[in-house]
């Protein structure tokens, strides 16, 4: 019988087991992750290069020749489309073909046999006139001889002379007709030559109407050729090694020219890794990687990093530590030193290892600042259509890139024509400044006013802010005040927040106080939104503190805002102040904020236009590890033009910036932007 100590060490064993287990495995886990040679890992998977195998025509699935998972190689047939359309139109072509060189034999017969009859002829013409002159020049011997006999006669008295002369006459004219005969057979020799040479000449080129045909004939050949060429597209063949993704199309169904009907993949040459964002900054292209595949062991692989993203951004689901934590950070691809067997998508384990850093450069080595006259020339204008051109104005007042589309959302202050002003609209720019002919829509608003900043949050959302300023015409509607919050809803999106900043601070003069505005926001110009870590930041254009510098504020929490909580649980503040004066017809002018951006690499670019003078003038700076208080800028570039948006640059290791030009074209410049 067991003892009541024992009895109690089971129960606890039974009572705590499971969890003891889990908690050993995790600890197991953690050490070999930790301890290994893997620590600092990062994960990748197999770059998928796919291939879409499709039809260039419309046309019936005839039969499918391989099954998911296969490997394919290059040239291998892997499915066959229905040929007997494209075979009835050969057929026909062939038989067109066939009537065309029968009528080109027919024209050349009937040609043949006109010279043929002309030839005859001649040589039937020939052939009297030879035998004419035969006759007539046995005439001429003939008078001859009557002519000496009467001649005789005539000399004996036994004629009178005028029979002489009779005979005489008959004489003349036979020899007249035997010496013309000769000239007539030489013309008519010439004439069967030139037929013979005719009839030769039509056997070799034929006639005209015969070219004609050929022609056609010719023609008819080359369509086949194309026909042939065509049905030989009705073999789908892989052109690359690789393993078939998905068969989208079953015999019998069909597929309408360019849609896959197998998607072969292959994988193995690259990885894509997911690089949280501090991790990524410390990598450059050239780094040398191990990698190790995942269910695999042995030893690492060896690669090396090739492409860098160009944006911090959400990475893929499958990249999160928590399945319901986003990740942000860059994709960085590595190419492996030599190819491997891996399914595409493949999870690897990588870890980077740097190159050694490149000396830095002394401080007495150090490039100068820009001077002060440094006015760009190299802006270029964008591409508006002029369909959309009729649609609406378009004033680029803010820019946000988004990468993954590869693209830039616009916001232009003023939006719509006569009429129909303040339409809901975004717009699409391409990487070269082409604009969009369809606007992006923004539903759960009757108008959008003024808006002048742009920004996304971390949770995919995207914010939009007006400028909260007075109209010229001294007019503030609600349109001018509003600060959204907008989600993804198909091509466009759907406003999901709306709160009103100059109202709220109407109505809370000691919190519109705290913020650097004891008049009010009668002066209020806010132009440059962003976003880091959570919270909101306003750069504004006007007003100025009274040292002259533009202010800046942080909005802690966003949704305390747009929950309706006051500017002081949301965490308003003024947060830094800075200087950036800009050169307006060559005299330094107070400058405000007309866009700010927190970028990867721990920078805050700032540009800036005339605070409240009117001109075109603008300057970019930008600010070093900044910090709440004092900014120190320095200059980058300044432009005799308003630069009023920034955004990272969908080329890597630029900023990207547009300029509004009222109602003349608007353009865009790319500016490097190298730690």
């Amino acid at each position: 019988m067991k003892s009541k100590p024992i009895y109690r060490l089971q129960a606890a064993l039974q009572r705590f087991a499971p969890g003891l287990c889990l908690v050993g495995t995790l600890g197991a886990a953690a050490g070999l992750h930790c301890g290994s040679d893997r620590g600092g890992h990062v994960v990748g998977f197999a770059e998928a290069t796919p291939e879409a195998i499709a039809p260039t025509e419309i046309t019936k699935v005839a039969a499918i020749h391989v099954r998911v998972g296969d490997e394919v190689t290059p040239g291998q047939i892997v499915a066959e489309l229905d040929t007997s359309a494209i075979d009835a139109e050969i057929a026909v072509a062939e038989a067109e073909k066939t009537r065309l060189e029968a009528d080109v034999r027919a024209a050349e017969s009937e040609i043949l046999q006109k010279l043929d009859s002309d030839l005859a002829s001649l040589e039937r013409e020939a052939a009297k006139q030879r035998e004419e002159h035969l006759q007539v020049s046995a005439e001429a011997k003939v008078l001859d001889g009557e002519m000496a006999r009467v001649k005789q006669l005539v000399e004996d008295r036994q004629v009178v002379f005028e029979e002489l002369a009779k005979v005489d006459l008959q004489r003349a004219a036979a020899a007249a007709l035997a010496a013309e005969k000769p000239r007539t057979l030489k013309l008519l020799a010439k004439q069967i030559q030139t037929a013979e040479t005719r009839r030769k000449a039509a056997k070799q080129e034929g006639s005209a109407t015969a070219e004609k045909l050929a022609a056609d004939v010719r023609f008819a050949e080359r369509n086949i050729e194309l026909l042939k060429q065509r049905r030989a597209g009705y073999v789908l063949r892989a052109t690359r090694p690789g393993r078939v993704a998905t068969i989208t199309k079953q015999p019998g169904e069909v597929a309408v020219a360019g849609d896959p009907v197998i998607t072969v993949v292959r994988g193995g040459a690259r990885v894509v890794t997911c690089v949280p964002e501090r991790v990524s900054l410390g990598v450059r292209e050239g780094d040398a990687a191990r990698l190790w595949i995942r269910g695999r062991s042995g030893a690492p692989l060896r690669g090396k990093t090739v492409a860098l993203g160009a944006l911090v951004t959400e990475l893929p689901a499958r990249c999160w530590v928590a399945p319901k934590v986003p990740m942000w950070g860059r994709e960085i691809t590595v190419e492996l030193e030599e190819h491997v067997d891996v399914l595409a998508g493949q999870a690897f384990d990588v870890v980077f290892e740097p190159a050694a850093a490149p000396p830095s450069i002394p401080a007495a080595a150090a490039p100068p600042a820009p001077p002060s006259n440094n006015l760009a020339a190299s802006p270029l204008p964008m591409k508006v259509p002029p369909a959309l051109a009729k649609r609406t104005r378009f004033e680029p007042s803010g820019l946000l890139a988004r990468g993954a589309e590869g693209r830039y959302l616009v916001v232009s202050d003023d939006t719509g024509r006569e009429g129909d002003e303040g339409t809901p609209w975004l717009f699409a720019m391409s990487k070269d400044g082409a604009i969009d002919p369809e606007p992006v829509r923004v539903e759960g608003v009757d108008e959008l006013s003024d808006v002048e900043g742009i920004a996304a949050g971390d949770s995919g959302e995207i914010y939009l802010l007006s400028s909260q300023s007075y109209s010229k015409r001294g007019k503030r509607k609600p349109a001018r005040t509003a600060l959204l919050r907008l989600q993804k809803d198909g091509q466009g999106f759907r406003v999901d927040g709306a709160i009103h900043l100059a109202e709220l601070l109407d109505a809370n003069p000691s919190e519109a106080a705290t913020l650097g505005l004891p008049n009010g926001t009668r002066a209020l110009d806010i132009e440059g939104l962003a976003f880091r870590g959570g919270a909101l930041y306003f750069g504004l254009k006007a007003p100025l503190d009274p040292q002259g510098n533009a202010m800046i504020w942080r909005i802690a929490s966003p949704a305390a805002l747009f929950a309706s909580q006051p500017l002081a649980k949301a965490g308003a503040s003024l947060w830094a102040r800075v200087r950036v004066d800009v050169d307006l017809a060559g005299k330094p002018t107070p400058g405000g904020i007309s866009d700010l951006l927190f970028l990867p690499d721990g920078t805050l670019a700032l540009s800036a236009t005339p605070s409240t003078a009117d001109g075109d003038a603008g300057a970019l700076f930008r600010v070093e590890a900044p910090e709440a208080g004092a900014l120190t800028p320095i200059l980058v570039r300044k432009w005799a033009l308003k630069p009023e948006g920034i955004a990272p640059s969908l080329s890597a290791g630029k900023l990207m910036v547009v300029f509004d030009a009222g109602n003349e074209t608007p353009s865009f410049e790319e500016v490097p932007w190298a730690r």
